[in-house]
């Protein structure tokens, strides 16, 4: 029977250790995605070290599933060489993709290490077609959509035939805040969401002069009725969140949407729908929700008056103490289980897995509802009476035996074959073996390029693989099993006596070449403020002197006559000022921001500031104009900055997470005239969610924030202001004025200069 899903996609499961990635493919996952130690948006979890990562990309490739490594968040100027380096050891790994959102990371990827495939992270935003469009022109094969992205505007996206594959969310926590643009949690604390060390505030409590609750939490995503649909829009791609959770939850969930994708009818389809359910209970999740898939989830995703936690409900805390906690049961608790303690404010409670369990003083494997039970906890774990105890895992199977017994990768040897009359030669490593051979014609199936490169792919010795293969037959002929056996062997052979350092390592010459470019393209001289490495990027007039530049809602004058005004796109600005184009537009508003521009432009407009990749795509029809760029669109490194300066921009605004040793850095490195943000409100967070505030709403430790909407976002800013001091080496300095009162600048300030975790 044909399957009623004409369009199968792969199904993608996280992986944030071995045993995860191996009980995902066991239970059918066709690729997982899993990140190293560093530079990955989930670095809270394990991780996986390089040697597990290499035996564990081999074991998918040999069981023909695929594997992507994520390297998804913004990289520091002083942090290019050890990304580099990262890249270089991925180089060798071989993965079938490497998931990015750092622009330099890009252009690392695609101008030095052109073997690994890129897609773009959710977290580099892209929504909408003209941000797709941009991404194929960077060398991107595949976009995970933000995921705040409507199931309405997917079909429209996928109905234009992108030039890029589409992958999409299907099941999992959902962040509140558009991808990529989340500050909330490095100004509370400097751990960035865009740094992989986000300490989740959007899950607190908040008071408001209303009343109280979880006003930016929101439930977990669940598309099992939806999946065909999705499936129907021809993604390639569906995907389960999950990296910060075990096996068993990987388990349960790519085994639900599994059988759900195989089905071969709709019939069958909704009567394996209740079997899903079932396995899908055991993930321990928030509530199921469409996410931002249809209108009607979007408005009621948060539950305000709901905890802001996640998992079952098996307990609440009676007293902690010494290590040991006692706990009412209210649902059963089994040895192996994990559970999340969580207090009663909301804030994020430690995480604590049962490996001692005692019920009136006697050791026990379970504790059931209505007992009362110990269990012990880290030293250094607090737990407070009346916190209430989730199960967000349950004991699963011991995937260590599996996991030191996958072999480990060998170094690989190019190798290219040749077979005619007279034989086989073969070239590696710049030496040549030949084979002499009497070989007949084929009266059947020939020996052909494909059965040939096959023959010898993947073979070799404990110390080497030969891979790739190329192959190529000037004739018909039929080679015997024997003599082919005899070539491979005798060529092993010849191999094994070429010296190690003779043989290639593609990888390290690309880092070789990337780190001789990186000291003599961006290691520049430092500079006077206000002139450019690369003085094709800037005109004579911007190079003269340091420009300060503010942003200012409709009807207010300049502070100063010489600053340079920016105005959003719904202030109608003049031409004599600078257009502040909006980071997010939904698909269906597209023409209408180009139409604005348009205007723009015949009244004389001459300049634009990008806040997105996607408004470059909506620029190419005006070469003329001047275009910068700035905040929400991330620029950490000089990388970075020069392929916007490829792109158009004539200047780039450093990344605002930044501490002042990289702005110093990113200042004296960067091939284009820089410009540092140095007093407003950033906005913190932007949502499609209905937040139920009007006004203001502060945390438990007093900080105020702003509520307010802008089209189809609610936004949240701060009611401090950040201001910084002008650092060293900027060509120019901005101002937002947008959300400020009437005694600023003046008042008390706060500061972003903290290391950035």
């Amino acid at each position: 029977m044909q399957n009623f899903m004409p369009h199968k996609p792969e199904l993608l499961a996280p992986a944030g250790n071995a045993a995860c990635a191996l009980a995902a493919y066991d239970a059918g996952a066709d690729a997982v995605y899993a990140g190293l130690k560093r530079f990955n948006a989930r670095e809270r979890t394990g991780n996986f070290m390089p040697d597990e990562m290499s035996r564990v990309i081999r074991y998918a490739h040999k069981n023909g599933r695929k594997f992507y490594v994520t390297l998804n968040t913004l990289i520091k100027e002083s942090e290019v060489p050890e990304a580099a380096e990262m890249l270089a050891e991925l180089d060798r790994m071989h993965p079938d993709a490497v998931i990015v959102q750092d622009l330099g990371i890009v252009v690392m990827l695609r101008d030095y290490f052109p073997r690994l495939t890129i897609h773009a992270s959710t977290q580099t935003g892209i929504h909408n077609t003209a941000g797709l469009e941009l991404a194929h022109e960077l060398g991107v094969k595949r976009v995970i959509l933000e995921r705040q992205t409507s199931l309405s505007e997917l079909e429209a996206i996928a109905a234009s035939k992108p030039p890029v594959e589409l992958e999409v969310f299907i099941h999992g926590a959902l962040c509140c805040c558009i991808s990529g643009s989340c500050l909330l949690s490095s100004w509370l604390g400097g751990w960035s969401g865009n740094r992989g060390k986000c300490k989740q505030p959007c899950r607190r409590r908040y008071h408001t002069d209303k009343g109280n609750g979880f006003y930016l939490s929101v439930q977990d995503l669940c598309t099992m009725e939806l999946l065909p649909r999705i499936a129907a829009t021809g993604v390639a791609s569906v995907k389960i969140e999950g990296r910060l959770r075990r096996s068993d939850y990987v388990e349960h969930a790519v085994s639900a949407y599994r059988m759900l994708l195989d089905a071969t009818s709709e019939e069958e389809f909704k009567s394996l729908l209740p079997a899903a359910r079932d396995r899908m209970s055991h993930t321990f999740g928030r509530k199921w929700s469409e996410g931002f898939y249809t209108a009607a989830s979007a408005k009621t995703l948060v539950k305000h008056d709901s905890l802001g936690a996640s998992g079952q409900l098996c307990g609440t805390v009676v007293s902690a103490k010494d290590g040991l906690a006692v706990i009412d049961v209210t649902k059963r608790i089994h040895l192996g289980d994990v559970l999340r303690i969580q207090p009663r404010s909301g804030d994020e409670g430690p995480a604590v897995s049962v490996t001692s369990l005692m019920v009136n003083g006697v050791r026990v494997n379970r504790a059931l509802q209505g007992e009362r039970c110990t269990i012990r906890m880290a030293a250094d774990t607090t737990a407070a009476p009346g916190s209430i105890v989730y199960k967000t895992g349950e004991s699963t199977s011991d995937y260590s035996r599996r996991v030191a017994s996958l072999p480990a990768p060998r170094p690989e040897l190019p190798l290219k074959l040749h077979l005619d009359a007279s034989g086989v030669t073969a070239e590696l490593c710049g030496r040549t073996f030949q084979k002499p051979l009497e070989l007949a014609p084929a009266t059947a199936h020939p020996v052909t390029p494909e059965s040939l490169a096959a023959a010898f792919e993947g073979e070799g010795s404990p110390d080497f693989v030969f891979s790739p293969v190329q192959a190529e037959v000037a004739g018909g002929f039929f080679l015997p099993a024997s003599v082919l056996k005899s070539v491979r062997r005798e060529l092993t052979a010849f191999a094994e006596d070429i010296p190690a350092q003779e043989r290639p390592d593609p990888a390290a010459d690309s880092l070789r070449k990337l780190l001789a470019d990186y000291k003599q393209i961006h290691s520049v001289p430092e500079r006077k403020p206000g002139t450019a490495a690369v003085e094709a990027f800037a005109s004579p007039a911007e190079l003269e002197s340091v420009t300060e530049r503010v942003i200012l809602p409709r009807g207010v004058r300049p502070p100063s006559p010489g600053m340079t005004v920016v105005r959003e796109l719904a202030d109608d600005p003049s031409p004599h000022e600078e257009l502040l184009l909006p980071f997010y537009i939904p698909q269906k508003s597209l023409p209408d921001v180009a139409a604005a521009l348009e205007r723009f432009v015949k009244k004389g407009g001459k300049v634009v500031r990008v806040t997105s990749l996607q408004h470059f795509t909506l620029l190419k029809n005006y070469p003329g104009l001047t275009v910068r760029t700035g905040f929400p669109l991330p620029c950490c490194n000089s990388f970075a900055a020069r392929e916007l300066g490829r792109l158009g921009a004539s200047s780039v605004q450093a990344w605002v997470e930044l501490e002042r040793a990289e702005l110093e850095a990113f200042a004296r490195k960067s091939p284009v005239p820089a410009e540092q943000f140095i007093f407003g409100r950033p906005v913190l967070l932007s949502t499609r969610a209905t937040i139920q505030v009007k006004g203001d709403m502060q945390d438990a430790r007093g900080n105020v924030f702003r509520v307010s909407h802008h089209g189809v976002l609610t936004q949240i800013t701060a009611d401090k202001v950040m201001g910084l001091p002008r650092v060293r080496g900027f060509a120019a300095y901005l101002t937002d004025l947008r959300d400020a009162r009437a005694d600023e600048p003046g008042e008390a300030l706060f500061n972003f200069g903290y290391e950035l975790k």
